[in-house]
């Protein structure tokens, strides 16, 4: 057995971005179909894969598992933005805006849906970028009026399983 060792690694953010989620289901192929979103508060992006649920079944003979069930397993892209633009307020909360006004919406939280892709910084002449078709995305803000300090929006993107009729990758991983 070969014991090879990879230099890739994942270290920075070079951009992050947002498209429209495509009926078929794929990611957007073209860039010039997602937007840019900017000002990333340094080492708030995270790419978070948790631990499955686990549930253990027991025979009364053993103390230990006799078999494991697997549950769901949580993915999401967190960051956050010291940008607070219209079209990130937008991205953030939903709502309306009109020229440089963003109005909140009437209604309770609205579910916003986007494709998502994040690129890491080049490290030993490589680069991951993250390609997720669909994700429910979410924010929070601390827009505090400070003198040392700016407001964030923290945004947590939740991959979901996009929406086809064929098998399509909720999210693919790929080193350039």
């Amino acid at each position: 057995m070969s014991d090879k060792k990879s230099s890739i690694r994942l270290v920075g953010l070079e951009y992050l971005q947002f498209g429209a989620v495509r009926s078929t289901g794929a990611f957007p192929s073209t860039a010039a179909s997602m937007s840019t979103v900017g000002n990333v508060v340094p080492d708030s992006a995270h790419f978070v894969v948790e631990n499955p649920e686990i549930t253990n079944i027991f025979i009364e003979e053993e103390d230990t598992p006799d078999i494991q069930i697997f549950g769901t397993q949580r993915k999401y892209i967190e960051f956050a933005l010291r940008d607070m633009g219209t079209q990130t307020l937008l991205y953030a909360f939903g709502g309306m805006a009109s020229g440089s006004a963003f109005s909140f919406t009437t209604t309770g939280v609205v579910s916003r849906e986007y494709a998502v892709f994040a690129q890491s910084r080049t490290i030993n002449g490589k680069k991951l970028k993250f390609e997720i078709p669909r994700a429910s995305v979410y924010a929070s803000g601390d827009m505090k009026f400070a003198k040392t300090d700016t407001g964030t929006l923290a945004f947590t993107c939740e991959i979901l399983t996009p929406d086809s009729s064929t098998a399509i990758s909720p999210c693919v991983i790929t080193q350039v």
